[in-house]
């Protein structure tokens, strides 16, 4: 775990050194928005318990980022994770021999939430690219076994090896695009957003 935050702080400095951009006079560029905020939905492979299954999982992630310099981004996400169903079957008996058979379900979910800083190496007009890193907590959720004890609480990681986002409209303040990395949050995302 040290090894990857060292890894995702080394990248990251190295984004943030290649940020700079040459000023060409009486060029436009782009809008210098110092707000964001943006969902992300995508396919996960996350925490102990579904990795048991083997299923492919959903997440959605609200993220909010504050840019006090053209090149950085410091906030915060949201995530939400749903897994699949699990379904509980047991039976009571009564004193005088009769029983009772019962069934529940409920979905396995989970949510993090995770401060995140971005370092961005290419800034135009129409496109951002970026690398990031975000670590937090994961509270998970589903119904007590014998082996599982719930809720749980386990470190949540996100690196983004790679971020693209496109920006559109008039002035350039809403965002499309996705990111591939690793981590709990999974692979790859698609995200769209608002900057103000």
């Amino acid at each position: 775990m040290k090894r990857i935050i060292f890894i995702a702080v080394i990248l990251l400095s190295a984004f943030a050194l290649s940020a700079q951009e040459e000023v060409v006079p009486n060029k436009k560029s782009t809008p210098f928005y110092k707000h964001e905020l943006k969902a992300s939905l995508g396919p996960s492979h996350v925490s102990a318990f579904w990795l048991q299954d083997g299923i492919c999982h959903g997440n959605v992630s609200i993220t909010y980022f504050y840019r006090p310099e053209k090149w950085f981004w410091i906030g915060g996400n949201v995530v939400n994770f749903w897994g699949n169903r699990i379904y509980y079957d047991w039976r009571e008996y009564k004193a005088d021999g009769s029983f009772k058979d019962f069934s529940k379900s409920k979905i396995k979910y989970c949510t993090a939430i995770a401060p995140e800083i971005r370092c961005s190496f290419l800034n135009k007009e129409g496109i951002i690219l970026y690398g990031a890193f975000a670590g937090g907590a994961v509270w998970e959720f589903g119904y007590d076994t014998k082996w599982e004890k719930y809720p749980r609480r386990i470190f949540y990681y996100q690196v983004t090896c790679f971020g693209i986002s496109g920006n559109l409209g008039e002035n350039k303040n809403f965002l499309f695009g996705g990111e591939l990395g690793f981590g709990r949050k999974g692979i790859v995302c698609l995200q769209f957003g608002y900057r103000f």
